[in-house]
């Protein structure tokens, strides 16, 4: 019908419309909030562009290409910011709140009243929508893989350049992260190699229950760190009179997940191409280790996030749906935040029970996303029915 094939235009170009709107409003709201927050690091992202500008103002002849230079970096940084820090999120988001105010709008205008009273029926209308959400989904899963995932890599390196990280050419270093203390005395990336090394355990109470000294330390592709000849003190944490006990000469394979080996030697397999970390996983299923199951979460994370622009969609819709001219707006915005913050809330609690090995990291997302599109699905058909 014809007729139906114009309405469907229309609230698929009302969704698309408000959909960028919320971006931008988005971009510039964070872009303001990061400038506001983190002037300092914005001065000092790209140190070499900053040098530039810096030597440039000193000539008033230059002063406006100085400007010019400091503006390009202040966007490069809120690019790169943005992009790679809050994109990934923001698009379910906006995609949520558009579905949302596509059908409150379309409720308080009497628009699907109007609808449904010319014999079409709610669902011709909300089917476009929902593919137009899942098209966007495919494009989202192909922007996380180029633009997001480019942006996270250069931001990475740009964040290890203005934080100071570790210096590998100087003397001593100490990387304390929760119950773990390290000393090392030098660092080689290129043999993946530590030196000197002496490792400090503790228990939830502080005390110190074991402490390991190597000479050397080599750390796997896998992230498990390889001790030769290691001299191992072991203390009891209930007898602190208690002589320790020493081994000489141990040999160790550690999975030290606090000591995170494999950012001080530079690499983050979280940030490989998809094909490249499916490839890295495959090679160290045989051997689990913490950063294993860091680099397998944050797979099935990528592989899953695109197509919560579809499902927030969907989630949204009920609520939505719900809202018509008698001014019933406040109730179900209320609802479909507190809908959000569930979902959210929920993803978190599996994040939670992943780490502590109770549930495998694959799950999670797919679990979640799985559930939240059931009960989003009968809300819906709910809602339509009862119209």
């Amino acid at each position: 019908m014809p007729c139906v094939r114009i309405l469907s235009h229309y609230f698929v170009g009302r969704f698309l419309g408000l959909f960028a709107m919320v971006l931008a409003v988005a971009f510039l709201l964070l872009a303001t909030v990061e400038l506001v927050l983190n002037l300092d690091d914005v001065s000092a992202f790209d140190a070499a562009r900053s040098a530039q500008a810096e030597a440039l103002s000193d000539s008033s002849s230059d002063a406006g290409l100085a400007t010019l230079v400091l503006l390009a970096n202040t966007l490069r940084y809120l690019g790169l910011r943005l992009t790679s820090y809050y994109l990934r999120d923001i698009l379910p988001i906006a995609s949520f709140i558009a579905v949302f105010l596509v059908f409150a709008i379309a409720g308080r205008s009497m628009e699907r009243v109007a609808i449904e009273a010319g014999g079409i029926r709610p669902l011709r209308i909300v089917l476009p929508v929902l593919a137009a959400a899942l098209i966007l989904s495919l494009g989202t899963a192909i922007l996380h893989e180029t633009v997001i995932l480019r942006a996270e890599q250069i931001w990475s390196g740009e964040n290890r350049q203005r934080k100071d990280p570790i210096d590998f050419g100087r003397d001593a270093f100490w990387v304390h992260q929760g119950a773990t203390i390290t000393n090392v005395a030098h660092a080689d990336p290129l043999t993946r190699s530590l030196h000197d090394v002496e490792i400090f355990e503790r228990n939830a109470a502080g005390v110190v229950t074991r402490v390991v000294r190597a000479d050397r330390v080599r750390i796997a592709d896998d992230g498990h760190w390889h001790i030769e000849d290691a001299r191992v003190w072991r203390f009891d944490p209930e007898d602190d009179r208690a002589a320790p006990t020493f081994e000489n000469t141990a040999s160790l394979v550690l999975d030290l997940e606090s000591l995170r080996g494999d950012m001080m030697l530079g690499a983050d397999p979280g940030l490989l191409p998809l094909r490249d970390l499916a490839g890295y996983l495959e090679r160290s299923e045989a051997e689990p280790s913490s950063i294993g199951r860091r680099a397998r979460a944050r797979f099935h994370e990528r592989l899953s996030s695109p197509w919560l622009v579809f499902v927030f969609a969907l989630g949204a819709m009920p609520f939505a749906l719900r809202i018509d001219g008698r001014d019933r707006i406040a109730g179900p915005a209320v609802a479909a935040v507190v809908a959000l913050g569930l979902y959210f809330l929920a993803e978190s609690a599996g994040r939670t029970l992943a780490r502590q090995e109770l549930v495998p990291v694959a799950v999670v997302p797919w679990t979640v996303m799985g559930l939240s599109c059931l009960a989003a699905g009968i809300a819906t058909r709910r809602s339509l029915r009862s119209r």
